[in-house]
């Protein structure tokens, strides 16, 4: 296996250029995502709306940041010989190890309230509460068979949907959820995922760059100081397990024998099947190519065998046993499945949700401020003149990231780039590979790590913070609905972002009161839940004042929501959750 390049060190002009490529990106990610998306729109999406909040801001101080660090490299590249560095401890890499695992894990709660803002994290959720009681998913009980979409609006799998709950991702993510609710402490399986999967990065970095220390600590510092990673393994995502198979997955390719690869086949069954299929054939993809140009050929069929597998296994064999166990897809569902016709259909209607510039906007601004300008150093160390007799390992790490970064797709909530978690651990290896290729060790180049690191982690902290501010009106209002002295809450979603994701279950065990989504009802539904029920109602009048951001309540929806409201006003049914006015009418 090619490791690396093998261009000498020390090109300090590459390094400058590389600075202020990074500095005149994050400008154009910034003007550009503003004119684009936010300049003259009469309203703010999600994506915008957090590219405005968290993310323009940092891009513009990014960018000031780099070019500083430019101007400086260059001014000071013959002011002084360079000297070698000391190297740092291993152990002082493992305490770092540990202290993230640690704050991800205090994160859940100091972060996020204990609170998943979004629908895909309660898929995780309730996925995993079944399957750590031996179920595939929670039955419906009976009398509440006709509200069993207003009770689950989507995500839900359509095998056996009309007598099951079951969360339409694949099961492995949930079921590593499900060991750590097993253990009582679930929340603890993201951060320590997280760990796994920086000791698989640290194990690379150290077996593609041996001689050189200083280039394994820019890989792991890149990885300690992202914000991306920290945060998200704070929340119940399947991102943070697709960042730790993906390089559990390379170290045993990087074994090179036959149990590594062997050992890489099974962790690349079990990645596709964390939550949804395609996302390791992302990054699996670029090395067998890399397999097959270095004349690998017998590696390269064999992981192709496993891609093929992996499509069998997850699009085909697992849906069978779906059927099997809950039951096939009733006529009148026509809930998308896993299939790869269903895939691929997926993939194609949501090209109009390309985001490229708002997304790597979000990429580039809750990581290290360095990562793209070291990581684009490693192709200047390629050979390419040598590329017919060995391909180096920085072409399929690069190749896996531009497929990443380009295809933006709109991603709802995320902190940072969700869709690109699986390939950070590339792009730290790619930053370590271009340290190795043009930045000789000393006491100069530390300083420029450690002051970009001291400013990523200081925008970190502010992500955090702000995250917090924005999460915690939502975890006020569901902890509202839950204490409500009701048997049902209807959820009038007008006047915020996804408000529909309130409606929800407590990791799928259904108790009182039951949340509904008011849009989904009927005038029948809403007279039988009135003449059997106590039932109160959640709304902008009571979640605005909790702290929830206020959206235009407007939109595709909102009259028959309305003619909902006017309906059960004039039954004299559904009091506020909270004790005021009913929520004004539009």
């Amino acid at each position: 296996m090619s490791p690396s390049s093998e261009r000498g060190a020390g090109q300090p002009r590459a390094l400058v250029v590389s600075l202020m490529v990074g500095a005149l990106l994050a400008l154009g990610l910034s003007w550009g995502g503003w004119f684009w998306h936010i300049h003259g729109a009469r309203f703010r999406g999600l994506a915008p709306y957090f590219f405005a909040r968290q993310d323009m801001w940092l891009l513009d101080v990014q960018a000031m940041v780099l070019a500083g660090l430019a101007i400086w490299v260059w001014l000071a590249r013959k002011a002084a010989p360079h000297t070698k560095g000391h190297s740092v401890p291993d152990g002082l890499i493992a305490v770092g190890i540990l202290l993230v695992v640690l704050a991800a894990w205090l994160g859940r709660q100091l972060v996020f309230h204990g609170y998943s803002p979004s629908r895909d994290e309660l898929m995780v959720e309730m996925a995993g509460a079944y399957l750590a009681e031996g179920r595939i998913g929670w039955p419906i009980p009976p009398e509440w068979l006709a509200f069993r979409h207003a009770i689950q609006p989507e995500f839900y799998s359509p095998y056996g949907a009309d007598t099951h709950w079951t969360a339409i991702y694949l099961p492995v993510h949930a079921a590593i959820r499900a060991l750590f609710i097993q253990l009582g402490v679930a929340d603890l399986a993201a951060p320590v995922t997280l760990g796994i999967g920086l000791l698989a990065l640290w194990h690379n970095a150290r077996k593609l760059m041996p001689q050189r220390p200083d280039a394994v600590l820019v890989t792991m510092v890149m990885a300690l100081t992202s914000a991306q990673l920290v945060t998200t393994a704070m929340t119940p995502y399947a991102m943070t397990s697709h960042f730790a198979f993906n390089m559990v997955w390379l170290a045993l390719v990087l074994r090179g024998d036959r149990m590594g690869h062997a050992g890489a086949a099974l962790v690349a069954l079990l990645a596709a099947g964390l939550h949804q299929w395609h996302f390791p054939l992302l990054f699996v993809g670029p090395f067998i190519l890399w397999m097959a140009a270095n004349r690998r050929w017998g590696a390269a069929a064999f992981h192709m065998l496993v891609a093929v597998a992996i499509m069998l296994l997850w699009a085909r064999l697992w849906p069978m046993v779906l059927t099997d166990l809950v039951g096939p897809p009733p006529p009148s569902d026509v809930h998308r499945t896993n299939g790869i016709f269903d895939k691929l259909e997926s993939l194609f209607g949501r090209l109009d949700g390309w985001q490229p510039l708002l997304n790597n906007a979000r990429l580039v601004s809750w990581n290290n401020l360095l990562l793209l300008p070291l990581a684009g150093l490693a192709l200047v160390g390629v050979r390419w003149r040598g590329l017919w007799r060995e391909v180096p390992i920085a072409l399929p790490l690069a190749l896996g990231v531009v497929a990443g970064m380009g295809l933006a797709l709109y991603q709802g909530y995320g902190w940072g780039f969700r869709y690109m978690h699986g390939q950070i651990g590339a792009l730290c290896l790619l930053a370590g590979l271009g340290w190795q290729a043009c930045v000789k060790d000393g006491p100069r180049p530390r300083h420029l790590l450690l002051i970009g690191s001291v400013a990523s982690l200081l925008s970190g902290l502010w992500l955090m913070q702000d995250t917090e501010s924005y999460v915690r009106g939502y975890a006020r209002t569901m902890a509202a609905i839950r204490a409500a002295d009701a048997d049902v809450v209807l959820v009038d979603i007008r006047g915020g972002y996804y408000m529909s994701d309130l409606v929800r279950f407590d990791e799928g065990r259904l108790a009182t009161p039951v949340v509904i989504a008011l849009q989904m009802l009927n005038e029948i539904q809403i007279d039988r839940l009135c003449a059997t029920h106590r039932v109160a109602i959640m709304d902008r009048a009571q979640f605005w004042p909790l702290g929830v951001h206020r959206v235009a309540p407007v939109f595709r929806g909102s009259d028959a929501i309305q003619k909902r409201r006017d309906h059960l006003a004039a039954i004299g049914c559904g009091r506020p959750v909270i004790g005021s006015p009913a929520g004004p009418r539009t």
